[in-house]
């Protein structure tokens, strides 16, 4: 049975995802037009309704061009990812300057050569699938007409186009080159995935049905978690050298209430609600400028930091404050539990995520358990305040409280220092092929050769 891409999960689960969210977009874009009709067929006299009318539906028709551009694409992708296999690739990206998305260069697999590709989406889903800390993305599709490039997974979905013209391709993948693109080891490729035939569940190249002894075989790709030598590895692969000043420091957790934290300030939302009055007060300022603006404009900037204060607030008191609260006890929790750790970071989005492993044991070692963390640093520099070493010993704090509402909260203690997790600690079972996967996506493993194994 010949493998596709779409008979994973995840893959599915994608492009479901960017499908229906195209088309929310095609709903919303023609209510915004329907609405800008009616304001301005109604009788109303006034200028404004004809500006609001106007803004609307040139609002709606940019929407609509937007979303049915997306619904292609999503059409392409689908006969795309339904005609082969992901492969995995090393991946530079080359940035272009402006509000030009970068273009992705990919590793041919033959060795030696390598494809330029431009993105066709915009930003915060193109940023996505830049390449992450391995430099490793994903492909399906024919590198003359265009396919699919994700993030290792295969969850989020960009469609790609190949970069047009001599000039232009030579130059991107001369800058690719320079980047280090075919200095890089190959990438192994994903795991074959189960393929549902009726009444059996097989897995491609593999035997099944009435060759298979006793009915169905054990899935062969539900192979060992990587050890902790990999992942160190990879760790030290992914850390990045120190740049600029280390982090101003925190207040110590464990003599000063939670709320004095900045980082537990950030967790509940109190600087968001704080400041969510603003567009309150400036709009009533507006409603005694009338001349200088209209009224309509100034209650509507109130409407806006209306429900601004209302979202931030119910956040807030809903689950930000109990949060935070939560995790000032577990990092005051007495009897640490040693650990050893490889930080790692997730290819979408970049956030860290610690690796567990027994203490004192041997390079050998499989992982127990993972604790995502907040980025400890700002929006530009989200990696400062992390631990100088990508592998070493850390002490968990922490316990059972909070496990009815998903798990165990436990906060990493790092030379001296906590770090806070943004969900609680997931443990890995052996033999798990999700868990399997998900280390796979944040560590790619490394080939020796130009060809990703398969």
């Amino acid at each position: 049975m010949v493998e596709c891409a779409l008979n994973r999960e995840a893959t599915r689960r994608g492009l479901g995802g960017y499908r229906r969210q195209a088309e929310r977009g095609t709903w919303a874009g023609a209510a915004l037009v329907v609405t800008g009709l009616v304001l301005l067929l109604l009788p109303i006299e006034a200028s404004w309704a004809t500006d609001a009318a106007a803004g609307l539906g040139v609002a709606g028709l940019i929407a609509l061009g937007i979303a049915l551009s997306a619904l292609r694409n999503a059409g392409r992708m689908r006969r795309a990812l339904a005609t082969g296999p992901w492969s995995a690739h090393p991946a530079v990206a080359v940035v272009r300057g402006g509000m030009v998305p970068p273009s992705i260069v990919l590793g041919d697999p033959d060795g030696g050569h390598a494809w330029p590709f431009a993105l066709a989406a915009a930003k915060q889903r193109y940023e996505r699938v830049l390449p992450g800390p391995d430099g490793v993305l994903w492909w399906c599709g024919d590198p003359d007409r265009g396919g699919v490039i994700a993030a290792p997974g295969g969850e989020e979905l960009v469609w790609a186009r190949p970069v047009r013209g001599h000039h232009t391709r030579n130059r991107t993948i001369g800058l690719a080159a320079t980047a280090g693109l075919f200095a890089r080891p190959a990438a192994v490729g994903p795991a074959a995935s189960p393929v549902t035939v009726p009444g059996i569940v097989t897995v491609p190249g593999t035997v099944s049905g009435s060759d298979a002894e006793g009915g169905a075989r054990p899935e062969p790709h539900a192979r060992r978690l990587p050890t902790y030598a990999a992942l160190a590895a990879a760790a030290r692969r992914q850390a990045l050298p120190a740049a600029g000043r280390p982090p101003r420091r925190e207040a110590d957790v464990r003599t000063v209430p939670w709320w004095r934290v900045r980082s537990l300030r950030r967790v509940s939302g109190l600087p968001r609600l704080l400041v969510s009055p603003v567009p309150v007060v400036t709009g009533l300022l507006m409603l005694g400028r009338t001349s200088d603006y209209p009224a309509v404009v100034a209650y509507a900037v109130i409407a806006l930091g209306v429900g601004a204060v209302l979202y931030s607030g119910r956040s807030f008191l809903a689950s930000g404050r109990a949060t935070a609260a939560l995790l000032a006890r577990a990092a005051r929790a007495a009897d640490p539990v040693p650990k050893r750790y490889a930080l790692l970071f997730d290819p979408v989005g970049g956030a860290p995520v610690l690796v567990l492993f027994p203490y004192g044991g041997e390079p050998e070692d499989r992982p127990e358990g993972v604790v995502r963390l907040y980025p400890p640093g700002t929006p530009k520099e989200p990696r400062k305040g992390l631990p100088a070493g990508p592998s070493g010993l850390v002490e968990l704090r922490g316990g059972p409280e909070g496990a009815g509402h998903g798990g165990r909260v436990v906060v990493p203690w790092i030379e001296g220092r906590p770090l806070w997790p943004c969900g609680p600690f997931e443990e890995l079972r052996p033999g798990d092929p999700a868990a399997r996967e998900y280390l796979e996506r944040l560590a790619p493993p490394q080939g020796a050769s130009g060809v990703p194994a398969p």
